[in-house]
């Protein structure tokens, strides 16, 4: 049996696809739709996302190319937006099944196995994975329940898995070949197992693994413990968090009921940096949130101007049905939204290249992954800086780690690295 997958969403999502590609790889044909065309295909996923409107058209428009692609293969409609609108998917057209826990699609695709002749690939869908980098799921679900927010309903409740549940796959995926563990979830700063919390978790993985580097997806400042600040200082922990701000007014932060103020994120920013002088920070804002006046907006700018982010993911305010946001008053136009979004991203291109700009001169550790053709390698450094590197023997240190001088800011927006001898 042949399998496409096509992956929308985030790194849980992107997780649950590798996992399927490493439980049913030796058995069928498995191949990712961003990278890969195969001749046929007997079955499609569509591994969906919900998180915003915008996502949630993505997920059902992927749906329809693949299906021309590939016009005899049964549709599996599976993640998120399976879980928030199981009826919607179903009553698309080329849809077949509608699938909304693992262990469900886990059956379903043994059942169609059973039903072709099976094709032993020689973990061919292992090969299909990247082999520097490899997600590992620490918990499920979010209790947050911000007012803007769906996935509490598409995850449900939080769920988080063992120790040594945790400890037993990151061994496992050292072992085939990974150099770089990512922490993810949905929530995971809110992991917990007999009075550990997640820095705990972080320290044991430290401690009882060999990882080469390890590094956290996300977390929130209610989350976050003086811990890390000696954690970080670990050559195999990555200076690097995606904190989702989301605002930089506290009046929205509030209507959007987030667990923190600016004046917490700003205490965690600066004891990071202190600890880290180079830390990377990367960011979320939602612009244009009901009641969002100009004012309001220039206070977002005006802190993200002094937290000095290192990027920052930019998202319209995106009306969710079932979500106490969607029924307050004062909704921002679709226009204003789209006006205050180039605004932010002006301003983000300027401090993503001022961040790179100070890490010039500095020597990193890369990974190396996927040179070209031309010999042209990217990767990222600790503090999650895209580097490219030429070098005509690439083919022969791909997948080792190697020390790179950050030499210059290139027009695409990337550094130049040069590889120390």
């Amino acid at each position: 049996m042949k399998i496409i997958i096509k992956t929308l969403g985030c790194k849980a999502n992107r997780y649950e696809s590798d996992r399927i590609f490493e439980k049913f790889g030796n058995r069928f044909v498995i191949a990712d739709a961003q990278f890969e065309r195969l001749e046929k295909a007997d079955v499609i996923i569509v591994n969906t996302c919900t998180v915003t409107e915008n996502a949630d058209r993505k997920s059902r428009q992927a749906i329809q190319p693949l299906k021309k692609l590939y016009p005899s293969a049964k549709v599996i409609v599976f993640g998120c937006g399976a879980n928030t609108d199981e009826k919607g998917y179903k009553q698309l057209k080329n849809v077949d099944f509608v699938v909304q826990k693992p262990e469900e699609l886990d059956k379903l695709l043994i059942k169609l196995g059973n039903s072709k002749k099976s094709v032993f690939c020689n973990d061919k869908g292992l090969k299909e994975i990247s082999r520097t980098r490899a997600l590992v799921k620490i918990q499920d679900g979010c209790n947050n329940f911000c007012s803007y927010c769906i996935i509490p309903f598409a995850r449900g409740r939080e769920k988080s898995r063992s120790l040594k549940e945790i400890i037993n796959e990151v061994n496992n995926k050292l072992k085939n070949g990974y150099k770089e563990i990512v922490i993810t979830g949905i929530n995971i700063g809110q992991w917990k197992e007999n009075g550990n919390d997640l820095a705990d978790l972080i320290e044991m993985i430290l401690k009882e693994t060999k990882a080469e580097r390890l590094r956290l997806s996300s977390i929130e400042p209610q989350n976050f413990s003086n811990k890390f600040l000696e954690l970080f200082k670990n050559p195999h922990f990555c200076p690097h968090l995606h904190i989702s701000l989301q605002s930089g007014s506290d009046e929205i932060l509030q209507k959007m009921r987030r667990h923190y103020d600016t004046a917490l994120f700003t205490k965690m920013v600066k004891n990071l940096r202190k600890a880290v002088p180079h830390f990377g920070i990367t960011t979320d804002i939602i612009v244009g949130f009901p009641g969002e006046t100009e004012k309001l907006f220039k206070e977002t700018l005006e802190y993200i101007k002094k937290i000095k982010f290192g990027k920052i993911h930019i998202f319209p305010y995106s009306k969710r049905k079932g979500t106490l946001a969607a029924l307050m008053p004062d909704q921002i136009p679709q226009s204003v939204k789209l006006k205050r979004c180039r605004i932010l991203a002006d301003l983000e291109k300027k401090l993503r290249i001022n961040f790179y700009k100070k890490n010039i001169g500095r020597t990193e550790e890369i990974i190396i992954e996927n040179p070209d053709e031309k010999g042209v390698i990217k990767g990222f450094t600790s503090n999650y800086i895209k580097t490219r590197i030429k070098n005509p023997g690439a083919d022969k240190i791909n997948g080792t780690i190697q020390k790179v001088t950050l030499n210059k800011l290139l027009p695409s927006g990337e550094v130049e690295g040069i590889l120390k001898a």
